[in-house]
């Protein structure tokens, strides 16, 4: 019999389940919305001329609305875990005496899906006792009436079904499922060891999963080999997207790591201290230092180049470093640009695999930073740099906001890197014994090293560097101001890389006196000693040149000063010829060591 309340309830219901609030409603169909809360009320009925626009907007027909049916399709959806489709309408106008039967069926239910995935039909239905849930697979019947209870959506999550393979040949996967739950993974790994497959198959197969939560009934396909993430805290699950994947929590890269003598790091060596820390490595900066040989780096160029502080710019201090810490490695150096796909794809693969990419010229200048995710199916490389703080620092309140909730916190890289190095396989490390000696071997080598892309190294750099401070005429701020400011910035970045490393130098030395004989260890020891006697004096000398600004207010380069002086000149150019008979001792020093060692 029919009833206005029933109608108001169905309307009411289906508005509901719809997705609409009374004004939305209302605005679609160009009525007020007191009209809507009066049908919904039962105080009236909707007019005639409004009825086929309201079945249209509710997705069913007009005699399931104002029949007095006991079972009804809430909503109804064909898919295959990807794409779907509405059938609302269709079920429902397929019910009769309060039975729904059906051949779930493409070509019947005319909705047509392009795929080799597994197709399934999923019901809401509402019946005298309450809502219930359904489904059916393609080419089985589906089956219905106004006793059916279904599955209840009361429970906070379930899985319903699952299978493997595709829509022509699949199989029950529920007990491989049931053993996921019972772990309580937060992903599912889908491949055809994991899962049942048919030895027969050449084609692509899929796990196809049917689950309930607080929302619903939900379909999710995912292909072999890619990934389902459990999310919102188990309660729903998602497909990996390859068109973003962020490292979380990647440390922070900062100028000031908390060093004794002053406030400069290695760059280089500090990304690959933050990436080797986010894969669950524990070293330290000074363990980085040491291991690549970095500790006893030194290069100039007579153009007085801020890249004389890069660490790799004469000499491979990263062979060393990536077989001491126990990985293979790749480095891609200025690549032509119709080579770039095939790189963003390599670097794309190590994000997805939670390996962080180094690399130099991420933003504002070309320095060593990481690359920790990308966006926009890679188009766009998310990244952290030494110059993150004074740019984040910058933005307004509401685009931090957006940094954090949209890209983990991290900034957009602004260029494409010209020197990029991808850690590879985990292999055997060696002992720290051999970490030592290839250590010690680097500063034999580096220290005589020959002149490289215009670089001095070793020994050569010193005595140019020093040569460079005694030409007075190139620091005459009235010939060429700008290029004297140049150098003095230059100037001071050096002498902080030089404290820096050699203060690495020292603690790396120390820590491995264990390792060797206890003649070798005296050897060692009389080594640390020189390289702290070196940083110590060079920063004591730093700290008060850096007191002695220029005669004349800086207008290029901010609060430059350090040797301004011709007599700052002269005494820094002593403690550098001191620092070069500490640094021939200490070569002595790391010879006798490496034949003790062979002996």
């Amino acid at each position: 019999m029919f009833t206005s309340e029933l109608a108001a309830k169905r309307i009411a219901a289906l508005r509901k389940e719809r997705g609409y609030t009374g004004e939305a409603l209302a605005e679609r169909l160009s009525v007020s919305p007191q009209a809507v809360s009066k049908w919904e009320n039962a105080k009236c009925l909707p007019e005639t001329a409004i009825l086929p626009a309201l079945a249209e907007a509710l997705e069913c027909s007009i005699d399931s609305l104002l029949c007095p049916r006991e079972l009804f399709i809430l909503e109804a959806v064909y898919t295959d875990g990807q794409t779907q489709v509405s059938v609302s309408r269709f079920l429902n106008d397929m019910v009769r005496d309060n039975t729904l039967n059906i051949y779930v069926n493409t070509a019947f239910i005319g909705a047509d899906i392009e795929s080799d995935r597994l197709k399934v039909l999923i019901v809401k239905f509402q019946t005298p006792g309450g809502i219930g849930y359904s489904y059916a697979l393609q080419n089985e019947n589906l089956t219905l009436d106004k006793k059916s209870t279904g599955f209840a959506g009361d429970r906070p999550f379930q899985i319903i079904g699952a299978f493997y393979g595709s829509e022509k040949d699949y199989v029950s996967a529920m007990q491989k499922m049931e053993h996921y739950e019972y772990f309580k993974w937060d992903r599912i790994e889908v491949n055809h060891e994991t899962f049942p497959s048919n030895p027969a198959s050449d084609d692509t197969e899929y796990l196809t999963l049917i689950y309930l939560n607080a929302e619903g009934i939900h379909v999710i396909s995912c292909a072999e080999n890619d990934t389902i993430y459990y999310v919102h805290d188990g309660m729903q699950l998602l497909l990996r997207d390859d068109s973003k994947c962020i490292l979380e929590n990647v440390m922070h890269l900062s100028w000031d790591e908390g060093m004794k003598y002053h406030r400069q790091t290695c760059p280089w060596a500090g990304s690959f201290l933050a990436a080797l820390n986010y894969m669950g490595e524990a070293y330290t900066y000074e363990q980085i230092m040491g291991m690549s040989g970095a500790c006893y780096r030194i290069a100039f160029t007579d153009a007085w180049d801020y890249s004389c502080t890069d660490a790799l710019v004469a000499f491979d201090y990263a062979a060393p470093l990536y077989s001491a810490v126990g990985y293979a490695f790749r480095t891609v150096e200025r690549l032509e640009k119709q080579k770039r796909k095939a790189e963003r794809q390599a670097i794309m693969k190590d994000i997805q695999s939670g390996k962080p990419v180094l690399a130099i010229n991420l933003r504002v200048a070309p320095e060593w930073g990481i690359i920790t995710g990308y966006t926009h199916n890679g188009a766009r490389f998310l990244c952290r740099t030494y110059f993150d703080q004074e740019a984040f620092g910058a933005l307004e309140q509401a685009d931090r906001q957006m940094v954090f909730e949209e890209n983990g916190g991290y900034l957009y890289a602004d260029f494409w890197p010209f020197i990029i190095m991808h850690f590879g396989e985990k292999k055997e490390k060696p002992s720290p014994q051999e970490s030592l000696r290839t250590s010690l071997t680097v500063l034999r080598d580096s220290f005589h090293a020959r002149k490289n892309r215009g670089y001095y190294q070793g020994k050569e750099a010193y005595r140019a560097w020093m040569e460079g401070l005694s030409k007075e005429s190139d620091f005459q701020l009235e010939n060429d101001r700008e290029n004297v400011m140049r150098r003095l910035s230059v100037n001071d970045n050096m002498l902080c890389s030089l404290i820096d490393s050699r203060q690495a130098a020292a603690v790396w030395l120390r820590e491995n006196l264990s390792l060797l004989a206890e003649t070798a260890q005296k050897h060692l020891e009389k080594m640390a000693e020189n390289f702290r006697t070196i940083a110590e004096a060079l920063s004591a000398f730093r700290c008060r040149a850096c007191q002695s600004p220029l005669s004349e207010a800086a207008d290029s380069i901010a609060d430059v000063s350090g040797v301004s002086t011709k007599e700052l000149r002269r005494e820094q150019m002593h403690l550098l010829e001191n620092a070069l008979l500490l640094e021939e001792e200490n070569y002595g020093i790391a010879e006798t060591i490496l034949e003790l060692q062979e002996r």
